[in-house]
């Protein structure tokens, strides 16, 4: 695993007890995929969800392999899916423009300027009591200038009747941000997309990844009496190599 093994336990370590949304950035965070002069919270959902895919692939693998229950009869459904495929465009790598999205409300005479929903929202989200607070905290956040489309004035508020058009806008603006799976159920045959969480999913793995290296260093500690530090330095086959020695 790059970087090191050590670095991602400490990685693990930090984000045990954080939210999601602070777990992804401690993985990005941890990772050489984000730019010196990119800074973790201004990403964009989509970007984020970008590099963590690509970060997933790098650290194991490209498949990823899901299991979801059935909305209509609770079967437990497995399916797989392959990394790249999740990546909605070839550029979904690359840091989205910063430039700000318009939206025109025709039914409203409205004129709405808004941006990219990024981390720094994410993260200011978890003070809301409840989904209408974190509702209208992102509107106050990413809606930058509103304006009557008629004359230009100033608009202070959207009205509510507005606001479901401004969350499909922001929504179509980052795609990768609003990642849904194919399921199929093959005991009723009922088809659902789930909301894939790439921060989420890729957390659980290094959760586990994680416990396992912890019992093979427990493992060849107590056998070899060698450090964490030096067994953490080994590559991963000879570590094995060593784990095999011990059972023999």
């Amino acid at each position: 695993m790059q970087p090191t093994a050590a670095r991602w336990l400490q990685a693990w370590e930090r984000g045990a007890d954080a939210s999601a949304a602070v777990r992804g950035l401690c993985l990005l965070g941890a990772s050489e995929e984000m730019p010196a002069d990119e800074p973790l919270s201004g990403l964009s959902l989509g970007r984020r969800d970008a590099l963590l895919l690509q970060l997933h692939a790098r650290l194991f693998g490209r498949r990823l392999e899901g299991v979801a229950q059935c909305p209509a009869c609770g079967t437990m459904v497995e399916a797989g899916f392959d990394a790249d495929a999740l990546l909605l465009a070839a550029d979904q790598g690359a840091a989205a423009p910063a430039s700000a999205l318009e939206l025109h409300l025709t039914a409203h005479d409205l004129h709405v300027r808004f941006r990219r929903v990024d981390c720094s929202d994410l993260l200011a989200l978890e003070r809301c009591a409840d989904i209408a607070g974190a509702r209208r905290l992102l509107v106050e956040r990413c809606v930058t200038v509103t304006t009557r489309a008629s004359d230009g004035s100033p608009v202070k508020a959207l009205p509510e009747s507005a606001l479901a058009e401004l969350a499909q806008a922001m929504a179509a603006a980052d795609p990768q941000a609003d990642l849904q799976l194919a399921f199929h159920c093959p005991d009723c045959g009922h088809d659902w997309e789930p909301v894939f969480d790439i921060a989420r999913f890729l957390w659980r793995e290094l959760h586990a990844w994680a416990l396992r290296l912890l019992r093979d260093v427990d493992t060849l500690a107590r056998h070899y009496h060698w450090s964490e530090a030096d067994i953490l330095a080994m590559t991963p086959r000879r570590r094995q190599a060593y784990l095999e020695q011990c059972t023999s």
